[in-house]
C-alpha cells in the first residue's frame, strides 16, 4: 500500500488516498499522524538540500525516503532545518549493506587509526567531529583497531564479526600484517594508548573517557570504516503537541507527526541515544491526542 496524497475538507486534513495493487482507495480518519522517518535513504532529496553528500551511502532502511514530507507540503506544511543532516563516523562499508559499528566498541577502548596505523582524533568526539577528522584524511575510511579484552565487554561485535566485518590477527604483528599497516608504527601507537590508559591522560587528543582498558590481551581486532549518513534532522515543523505548522504558524487541524520525520527537534546534531526518547515522548504524546 502507497499513500498517494492526504485528504483535506477545507483547511483540515481528513484522511488519506492510497494505491494497494492497481486499485485506489480513500480513508478517512480524524486525525492524520505522519510516522514516515527521515529522508537519509533518498539520495535526491539529500543532495538538493547537501550536495556534498552525493555518493554517500546510508545506515538507513530502504524506505526512509522524506515521502511523509512531500505529503506534508502538499496541504501546505513548512519545512524547516533541512540542510542538517547527520553524518555517523563509523559505519562499515565493504560489503553490500552498511552496517553501523556503535559507539560501545570506542566507548569500551578501541581506537581509531589511519592506513598508516597512527590515531588521528579523539574517538569520543561528537559524531560530527570524528566525521570530519575522517574525511579530512582524505583515504576512503579508517580502522578501529580493539583488542579481546574490548570484544568481550561488547557483545554486538559477535555479530559484526559473524557477517564478515571483522579481520583478526593472533598478534598484533599479524593484524597489521593482514590490514596493510607497518607493524612497528601500528606497536607504537598501541603502545601510546596503552601508556595513556594506565596514567589516565591522553596528551595527544585529550579523551577522558573510555580509558579503562589498555589493548594487550590478544588476538587483536580491524574494522574498516568510513561516514555514512545516518539521521536527518530536518523535517515538518510541528509545534509541542505535535501538530504540524504551516508557514506562518498555524497548525494544520488534523495533521501530526512523530519521530525523524519532523523537523527542528535537534538543532545541527543530534546526540545519540535522543532517538529513543523520540519514541517514548512521541508514543506518549500520540496517546494522550489520539487515543
Amino acid at each position: 500500500m502507497h499513500v498517494d496524497r492526504l485528504l483535506t475538507t477545507g483547511d483540515a486534513v481528513t484522511g488519506v488516498e492510497v494505491t494497494t495493487g492497481d486499485e485506489t482507495h480513500t480513508i478517512t480518519a480524524d486525525a492524520v499522524v505522519l510516522a514516515t522517518g527521515g529522508f537519509g535513504a533518498n539520495e535526491k532529496l539529500l543532495t538538493r538540500y547537501r550536495p556534498e553528500l552525493s555518493g554517500y551511502r546510508t545506515t538507513n532502511q530502504p524506505g526512509a525516503t522524506g515521502d511523509g514530507l512531500q505529503l506534508a507540503r502538499q496541504v501546505g506544511a513548512e519545512l524547516v532545518d533541512m540542510k542538517q543532516v547527520q553524518v555517523h563516523p563509523t559505519v562499515q562499508q565493504d560489503t553490500d549493506h552498511a552496517f553501523l559499528i556503535g559507539e560501545a566498541v570506542r566507548g569500551e577502548g578501541a581506537i581509531l587509526v589511519d592506513r598508516q596505523g597512527k590515531r588521528f582524533v579523539n574517538e569520543l568526539a561528537t559524531r560530527k567531529v570524528v566525521t570530519a577528522a575522517i574525511e579530512y584524511l582524505d583515504e576512503k575510511g579508517a580502522y578501529l583497531i580493539f583488542d579481546q579484552s574490548v570484544r568481550d565487554r561488547v557483545k554486538a561485535i559477535e555479530f559484526y564479526d559473524h557477517v564478515g566485518l571483522v579481520t583478526t590477527g593472533a598478534t598484533l604483528a599479524e593484524l597489521a600484517e593482514k590490514i596493510g599497516f607497518d607493524a612497528e608504527t601500528l606497536a607504537a601507537t598501541v603502545t601510546t594508548w596503552n601508556t595513556a590508559v594506565a596514567t589516565k591522560h591522553d596528551g595527544a587528543f585529550g579523551r577522558t573517557t573510555g580509558l579503562d582498558r589498555e589493548l594487550t590481551q590478544a588476538p587483536y581486532f580491524a574494522i574498516h570504516v568510513a561516514p555514512a549518513v545516518h539521521y536527518t534532522m530536518g523535517g515538518v515543523r510541528i509545534n509541542a503537541q505535535t501538530q504540524v505548522l504551516r508557514e506562518d504558524g498555524t497548525p494544520i487541524t488534523g495533521l501530526f507527526a512523530a519521530g525523524e520525520v519532523a523537523g527542528g527537534l535537534h538543532g545541527n546534531n543530534r546526540i545519540g541515544g535522543n532517538s529513543i526518547a523520540e519514541t517514548v515522548v512521541f508514543g506518549l504524546q500520540s496517546v494522550a491526542k489520539l487515543g
